[in-house]
């Protein structure tokens, strides 16, 4: 049983959404009748062309990231199951569920992170902001698991049950 898999990461929700949605309404009020924009603030009236470009733009900037994170993600999975990357099987042992690392600073949030051991060899993840997926939550010690890696990037972790 796959318990942690890269491309499932990549899929999360992300800023994308926020700024799509945030596009869509500034473009529709662009795009709105002058006699409807004639009842809104002058100010704003003015600034909603402009303020729709660079919501459009941004949101395509997060499309182009979010595409090109799942493509990265989507052959690095292709390549671990080709047999090219890091494979370490083993009793699982040493496991720090996810946890609050840093305190974080007033422009920075705080960084979260757990780790757990396969044999000799230790491996840290750092889930994305409001997410516990994480192999480190879902392991326990002594279980079986099998670790495909890419350098400090963890892309499968497998557990089997009655090994």
């Amino acid at each position: 049983m796959i318990i942690f898999d890269l491309r499932e990461e990549a899929y999360f929700a992300s800023y994308l959404y926020a700024m799509a949605a945030t596009a869509a309404v500034f473009g529709a009020m662009a795009v709105a009748p002058r006699s409807l924009r004639s009842r809104m603030p002058p100010a704003l009236a003015e600034a909603i062309i402009p303020f729709a470009f660079v919501f459009i733009l941004a949101a395509g900037i997060f499309a182009w990231a979010e595409y090109d994170e799942r493509r990265r993600a989507d052959a690095l999975v292709e390549l671990c199951l080709n047999g090219g990357c890091t494979v370490v099987e083993g009793n699982v042992h040493d496991v720090v569920p996810v946890h609050k690392i840093t305190s974080g600073g007033r422009m920075t949030a705080p960084i979260w992170g757990g780790h757990f051991r396969v044999g000799d060899a230790l491996y840290t993840h750092y889930p994305r902001d409001h997410s516990n997926y994480s192999p480190a939550n879902r392991l326990r010690d002594g279980e079986w698991a099998r670790v495909h890696s890419q350098g400090d990037t963890l892309v499968l972790v497998e557990v089997e049950a009655g090994k």
